[in-house]
């Protein structure tokens, strides 16, 4: 199965989890129907009701896999690093994207990041801190997002980088270009459009503004029935997705899904907004 069908099947899950319902996936109209543009999945329950679902990914800015490459040099080596991780806490380290520029030792400023953080973490509560990176040959900023959780959770250090300030508007006009004729288009008793971020730089109510923002341009979206968020800068590595619902009601539904790779996932409902 191919991630995106993994990651709408998921969501699925997570959605009869939370309802009691038993929605399971019928057809992948994307995969069949070659000719046209097609929905990616139609779910039906034992009533016969039916969801289609179209998931998009929230497309990086212009210049992202240079800037990849550069972050990634730098960066990579905090993920996983049990010198920096704080009991009872995740951590979230932010850099703007563009940070990293080239011409310069990325494995040299990649220690000093990760000796910089080693010793301030420990030094710091739940909150948000701006730090400099001192000894680096370019001015290297970054954000530390520190935040309590459940003490049967794991602890995690994650790391993402925020989109440029105009950006974000026009990723998601072009998403709702794409995605929603493609939705409409399915006969379906409800139409639900599942965004996909792979970083965490924004969050679900920055992306719910660009919905507002966008109403007039868009007046398909009023016959959207909801609009969810996957967040899956996680996924992969620590097992567990977020999904935040953005309309109608936004973050009226909040849930962590753990645990999906086995038959016995669970799903968490989150209190608190990221």
């Amino acid at each position: 199965m191919k991630r995106d069908q993994l990651l709408v099947e998921h969501f699925l899950s997570t959605y009869n989890r939370h309802h009691g319902t038993s929605y399971r996936i019928v057809r992948w109209p994307d995969m069949t129907n070659r000719k046209t543009e097609a929905v990616e999945a139609v779910a039906s329950n034992e009533q016969g009701t039916t969801i289609a679902l179209e998931h998009t990914l929230i497309e990086p800015f212009k210049g992202e896999r240079e800037d990849t490459n550069r972050f990634m040099r730098v960066f990579s080596r905090l993920e996983g690093n049990a010198e920096l991780l704080k009991l009872g806490y995740d951590i979230d380290v932010i850099v703007k994207a563009g940070a990293i520029p080239t011409g310069f030792d990325w494995e040299m400023a990649g220690q000093l990041v990760q000796h910089h953080l080693a010793s301030q973490i420990p030094l710091l509560g739940e909150g948000r801190t701006s730090h400099e990176v001192a000894g680096a040959a370019f001015k290297l900023e970054v954000l530390l997002k520190i935040t309590a959780h459940d003490t049967r959770e794991k602890d995690h250090l994650w790391i993402s980088r925020t989109l440029p300030e105009d950006s974000l508007g026009a990723v998601v006009r072009r998403a709702l270009a794409r995605k929603l004729p493609k939705l409409l288009a399915e006969s379906a008793d409800f139409h639900i459009l599942l965004f996909e971020k792979a970083d965490i730089a924004r969050g679900f109510t920055d992306i719910r503004a660009e919905l507002d923002s966008l109403a007039c341009d868009f007046p398909d979206l009023q016959r959207i029935d909801e609009v969810w968020l996957a967040v899956t800068h996680c996924w992969e590595r620590d097992d567990a997705l977020f999904f935040y619902e953005l309309s109608p009601n936004l973050g009226g539904r909040r849930f962590m899904l753990e645990e999906t790779s086995t038959s016995e996932a669970s799903v968490k409902v989150l209190g608190a907004a990221v």
